[in-house]
């Protein structure tokens, strides 16, 4: 039982430490985050499954799940500032989109020229 919590503990402990190194990547791609996300997911469903409790942790193991949390409060501001960046991103290219649309709908044309039509 010992053993296999270590190995666990330490499972988790190397995909944590994965996702960090992925996600402070300036350039890493959030679909690696995502299959991180689920492997990190598997083990805590069976660390739940194995009913772990920190009064039932070493002194050791219990060091690594509070380095593992710690890198969680790390990881979420980080997550969140890649994520509204994204998100400024798609609404620029909405609001693009939108003025391309306003400018190339069919209307009246005139050798190359345009006449604005406001909406």
């Amino acid at each position: 039982m010992e053993n296999s919590v270590d190995v666990l503990i330490e499972s988790l402990l190397a995909a944590t430490l994965r996702l960090e190194q992925e996600v402070s990547a300036k350039d890493s791609e959030p679909e690696v985050w995502l299959s991180l996300l689920d492997e990190r997911e598997n083990l805590i469903l069976q660390a739940q499954k194995q009913e772990l409790v920190s009064e039932s942790l070493s002194e050791a193991q219990r060091k690594k799940m509070e380095q593992i949390f710690e890198i969680n409060q790390r990881l979420v501001p980080l997550i969140n500032n890649r994520k509204q960046g994204v998100q400024q991103q798609l609404n620029t290219l909405q609001r693009s989109k939108l003025a391309m649309n306003t400018y190339n709908e069919a209307g009246p044309n005139g050798y190359g020229a345009f006449f604005d039509r406001k909406k």
